[in-house]
């Protein structure tokens, strides 16, 4: 999808960019929340157009998705220098961490997250990072 596909957009989350990326990403959401999850992820056909979500910049199981190339990363805690924020930049993958949503799922730990196969876009570019929710794809 490119930005040209895009017809509307609404921001459903913010959250401090690991890094800024004038690119940004767009890409259907997985929810990954254990080893066992990450590892079936990177062995399936769409890493690619991925935005995976963790709940800690911490959280290193997600190495691998993020060396497979997904196409953004969202955490629910952590920090640019945590972890996950110093891989995504070294990745070159668009990355918001501590990310708030005002409106998803709620998680088994009552987080608010989009579902997975949500369609959003990352943004990077500005003072914060922010997630738009996707729509009339």
């Amino acid at each position: 999808m490119t930005a040209a596909d895009i017809v509307s957009e609404k921001q459903i989350g913010t959250g401090i960019k690991a890094f800024t990326s004038e690119t940004g990403a767009v890409g259907t959401i997985r929810f990954l929340d254990s080893p066992d999850e990450v590892l079936e992820f990177v062995d399936g056909p769409d890493v690619a157009t991925t935005i995976v979500i963790s709940r800690g910049g911490t959280t290193t199981f997600m190495s691998p998705a993020l060396m497979a190339g997904v196409a953004g990363l969202i955490t629910l805690q952590g920090a640019p220098e945590s972890h996950l924020g110093i891989l995504s930049r070294e990745f070159g993958i668009p990355c918001v961490m501590s990310t708030e949503f005002t409106e998803g799922i709620q998680t088994a730990r009552g987080e608010t997250i989009p579902a997975d196969g949500t369609t959003v876009r990352l943004d990077t570019s500005g003072e914060r990072g922010q997630v738009f929710l996707v729509a009339g794809e």
